[in-house]
């Protein structure tokens, strides 16, 4: 069952890639999130995404030499700004307000923890 929500996920985040050329809808995260969701469903598709000319150059890129510190920065200014308008636009209850503050942490967090590309190194 849990198998089956992740390749649906996949698949998701894979049919939402084309989208990508739209203001806000990262081609990075889709790939990355998509070959993750495939990693833990299907070995088949993972395998195809790492070895596809294109999404396989992204997959490889972060797996081997992490981001650059402007992307690190991009990324964490983008989930502060989506954050901080769903907390004040988008909602007026409080302990929402408290959760995405501790999403904001936790992603922040995470995209500063990830390794980082050495100068130099053109994926």
């Amino acid at each position: 069952m849990v198998r089956a929500l992740f390749f649906l996920l996949g698949l998701i985040c894979l049919a939402l890639i084309p989208l990508s050329f739209l203001p806000g809808i990262p081609t990075f995260d889709l790939v990355l999130l998509a070959a993750f969701f495939f990693s833990m469903s299907s070995d088949r598709m993972h395998q195809w995404m790492v070895n596809h000319p294109y999404f396989g150059k992204i997959i490889r890129g972060y797996r081997e030499h992490g981001l650059t510190v402007r992307t690190k920065w991009v990324a964490a200014a983008a989930i502060t700004a989506s954050l901080v308008v769903s907390g004040v636009l988008l909602t007026d209850i409080v302990w929402v307000r408290f959760v995405l503050a501790g999403v904001w942490v936790y992603a922040v967090w995470f995209v500063f923890t990830r390794p980082t590309r050495a100068a130099g190194i053109v994926v």
